[in-house]
């Protein structure tokens, strides 16, 4: 995780002004900067969107979160904004594929090949002045309907899924009949195990099945379960049985060792485009459902943005943040 997280997410002015100072003498990868790759384009401006860490480990939700704050800046700057997760490392590399496309479709119709031939291009990446001024995607967006709403125009203006995507929504929606669904969403694994600091504390399994018992009593309706550790779910099936609905595919984790996080601790999907796209259909389907209730994470954040304040009730474990 970022260093300082918990101090940039408690004091989120001068969290970003320490941290962009410190990235000027440790990171300056991070920062953003002008390149010159050749004589094309000469009078347009290329913004080539990469990861700001590429530490192979930041989840695909929080990397989304940045990218499209990064294309929206570009268009009201009068750039041409291109997402390049081929040259840069995310946890989805494979050093062949473009992978940011096995989600997305392109923000813009320029090519590769024509981004790296263009004279003016930034690499995006932190600035002095912090671009995402109103904390768009984090905590406040749960509490705050402007911020939510800011965050869903967002997402609607400048992020397309990819057809692959799509489909597969299109799918798992009529199965599991979503939008009459109590949509739950609870991070255990990693997030509990290793409590990293600066991380929204997690609910346990009690408290999750408290606030399912209230929504089932109160809606009688089905339950749609994300969760990736295997020991919530069995509690939760065991508790409400054939309540609990999932994705078709779905799986969970039972030998995580509490190590280090799960993009490094061998349990995950080996398959790393089919990982992030069953992962991004869940998350979608969350956003699609009729009632919510959820722990604080870079992904609920990403699913209540998309659904635009349209779920007709919902509870947010809002627990804090892991010293």
């Amino acid at each position: 995780m970022p260093n300082g997280l918990k101090f940039q997410r408690k004091h989120r002015f001068w969290g970003y002004k320490l941290k962009y100072l410190y990235y000027c003498i440790a990171r300056r990868d991070v920062l953003q900067k002008k390149k010159s790759f050749g004589e094309y384009n000469e009078n347009k401006i290329i913004y080539l969107i990469k990861p700001d860490y590429q530490d192979g480990v930041e989840g695909l939700l929080s990397l989304i979160h940045k990218q499209v704050i990064y294309i929206d800046y570009a268009k009201q700057k009068g750039y041409i904004p291109y997402v390049d997760w081929k040259n840069y490392i995310t946890q989805y590399y494979n050093g062949t594929d473009n992978v940011w496309e096995y989600f997305f479709m392109q923000p813009s119709e320029i090519t590769e090949e024509e981004v790296y031939s263009c004279k003016n291009v930034y690499l995006s990446g932190w600035t002095f002045n912090n671009i995402n001024p109103l904390g768009l995607f984090e905590k406040d967006i749960f509490f705050n309907k402007e911020i939510e709403k800011k965050s869903y125009d967002l997402l609607f203006n400048n992020l397309r899924f990819s057809n692959d995507v799509l489909k597969a929504v299109e799918a798992e929606a009529q199965n599991i009949d979503v939008d009459k669904c109590i949509g739950v969403y609870v991070r255990g694994t990693d997030y509990v195990r290793l409590k990293p600091s600066g991380e929204y504390i997690q609910p346990n399994v009690r408290q999750v099945e408290e606030q399912i018992i209230k929504f089932v009593n109160k809606y009688n309706a089905p339950i749609f379960l994300v969760t990736e550790d295997g020991e919530i779910y069995d509690s939760l099936v065991s508790k409400f049985g054939k309540s609990i609905r999932t994705v078709s595919y779905d799986s969970f984790i039972y030998n995580y060792d509490g190590k280090d996080v799960l993009s490094k601790s061998n349990v995950l999907e080996d398959n790393k485009k089919l990982r992030g796209q069953r992962y991004l259909v869940k998350m979608i389907l969350l956003s699609k459902c009729k009632y919510l209730i959820s722990s604080i994470t870079q992904g609920s954040k990403f699913s209540y943005a998309l659904n635009g304040g349209k779920y007709l009730d919902e509870y947010i474990f809002n627990l804090g943040l892991y010293d």
